[in-house]
């Protein structure tokens, strides 16, 4: 008989501490491999602070420059205070700009934000019916259409598909703006692009999980009850199929999340990956081990809140079952 009782407070405390023991190894892996990278990278951040004007500089001021900027101690040296600085709050302040790592990216966070959610809600409103009514007309002209569609969206990169918007709704039909601005005209671009290549694929996705959960056989005996395929569809199937789909969903919005890089870069939209892209470009390190936390904390996060649905969703895993 299957043990249906709760787990106990013990083993729930247990088991979240071993949630966030390996969560801090994993985010002290990442920051230390990220540290190595930008060490190991060619480049050096004071001469190019120095010559970003197109002026030539003398050896001594570039070693004046490093020595101030910490980069000539060793690896593991540099890695310790900054470690030691995290722990007290501080991601220390950018080469670039000369302002605080955290206010550079709370900065640049509403912005993505803001394009993750109404990126989402364009997939979410637009690919769960198509992907639910594709499986019900499966092999029909409809499914057939829409596999054909996706999979041409599917192949299709994002900064194609950005340009081709910007041809259509910005060159041609004059709706919207090129560069993105802070109005609700400038992110709709940006969010279609993004929405564009993620729909096809959670319309696959849905499907191919709808499907799945079709050919179970309590489906046959709701039928077989006469209850409507409608009812069936959206009432059983669907409600079913949350816990893949929250999954889905989870990945996708701590992709968005982290920055979507090349359509932010493309539209000039002010968010988290634009800005990691132009650290990078300067080699600005104290902004790209930032951003490199952001991401960790944010899959993190993104990933306790799907296991932490899933105990809403299904209540084998509220009675500590399968």
């Amino acid at each position: 008989m299957e043990n249906t009782k709760p787990a106990s407070l013990p083993v729930l405390l247990k088991s979240l501490l071993a949630s966030l023991g390996q969560a801090l190894l994993l985010v002290a892996g990442i920051t230390f491999l990220s540290f190595l990278l930008t060490y190991l990278s060619p480049g050096d951040p004071a001469e190019q602070m120095l010559r970003k004007g197109g002026m030539m500089v003398s050896e001594e001021a570039v070693e004046k420059k490093r020595e101030e900027l910490g980069l000539n101690e060793p690896m593991l040296v540099r890695y310790g205070l900054w470690v030691k600085n995290l722990i007290q709050g501080n991601l220390g302040n950018s080469y670039k700009s000369r302002k605080s790592v955290a206010s550079e990216l709370a900065s640049a966070l509403p912005y993505t934000v803001s394009l993750t959610a109404l990126s989402m809600l364009f997939v979410v409103l637009f690919a769960t019916p198509v992907g639910i009514l594709c499986a019900r007309w499966q092999n029909g002209v409809f499914d057939n259409v829409w596999r054909g569609i996706t999979y041409l969206f599917s192949s299709l990169p994002s900064f194609f598909i950005s340009l081709l918007l910007m041809y259509v709704f910005a060159l041609r039909l004059g709706w919207l703006p090129v560069i993105a601005g802070k109005g609700w005209k400038g992110i709709l671009m940006p969010a279609m692009a993004l929405a564009a290549p993620l729909s096809a694929w959670y319309i696959r996705q849905i499907r191919a999980i709808v499907l799945r959960e079709i050919e179970k056989g309590y489906i046959d005996g709701l039928r077989s009850r006469g209850i409507p395929e409608r009812t069936i569809l959206f009432r059983h199937v669907l409600k079913n199929s949350l816990l893949p789909l929250v999954t889905l969903f989870g990945i996708s919005v701590g992709n968005m999340l982290g920055g979507t890089t090349i359509v932010e870069s493309i539209f000039s939209w002010p968010g988290v990956g634009r800005l990691a892209v132009e650290s990078i470009t300067a080699r600005d390190y104290p902004m790209i081990q930032g951003y490199v936390v952001w991401m960790a904390l944010i899959f993190l996060a993104v990933n306790f809140l799907v296991d932490a649905s899933y105990r809403f969703l299904d209540p084998r895993v509220r009675r500590g079952g399968a």
